[in-house]
């Protein structure tokens, strides 16, 4: 009997396990029900990464509305604590915008960039608080908390190299290159 092309691309290999042991091996004919597993998963996945784009642009928006206060406080007498919680505010937003793009690149949550962003977020409320203006008890709590975040991070084995995985020229090179492999 001869299948043609439409046939042959229906036919699919069950598995048959028991106890994760694999007991047979049975053709099937039709679509396979685990397309329609892939179908949602696709679908998902692209509505979540809608969702972390949505997300980016936010976070932009945010950093564009950190820069311009931090502009007017120039203006006025110079506000240390103010100035500093700021630009520790802003390189915050880098790094979960940095986060968000790895997580659209790889479709993975890098740990590693949450611990740092942990870190540099407790440090900010210090300052902006003033370590004399902090409870003696709340400060103990937060020394512990950033020793262990410090040794997760330094010891947990959570980070992943991260290489570039070619040569990135400016931004029209970009546009060049994206627009030829759409087309």
């Amino acid at each position: 009997m001869t299948l043609n092309w439409q046939q042959q691309i229906l036919i699919k290999r069950l598995v048959l396990f028991r106890d994760k042991e694999i007991v047979g091996v049975c053709e099937v004919d039709g679509p396979s029900y685990y397309g329609i597993h892939n179908i949602f998963r696709r679908l998902l996945e692209n509505i979540q990464d809608i969702i972390v784009i949505g997300i980016c642009l936010l976070l932009f928006a945010l950093m564009i509305k950190a820069l311009v206060g931090m502009f007017y406080e120039f203006l006025e007498p110079f506000n240390f604590q103010y100035i500093a919680s700021e630009l520790i505010y802003i390189l915050v937003l880098v790094e979960i915008y940095r986060l968000l793009i790895i997580y659209l690149r790889e479709h993975r949550i890098a740990v590693d960039i949450m611990i740092e962003v942990g870190i540099v977020s407790i440090l900010r409320e210090v300052i902006l608080h003033g370590i004399l203006g902090i409870d003696p008890f709340i400060l103990v709590a937060i020394a512990i908390l950033l020793i262990s975040l410090m040794l997760l991070l330094r010891f947990g084995a959570l980070r992943k190299e991260e290489v570039e995985s070619e040569n990135r020229g400016n931004i029209f090179n970009e546009l060049k290159r994206s627009r030829a492999k759409r087309g």
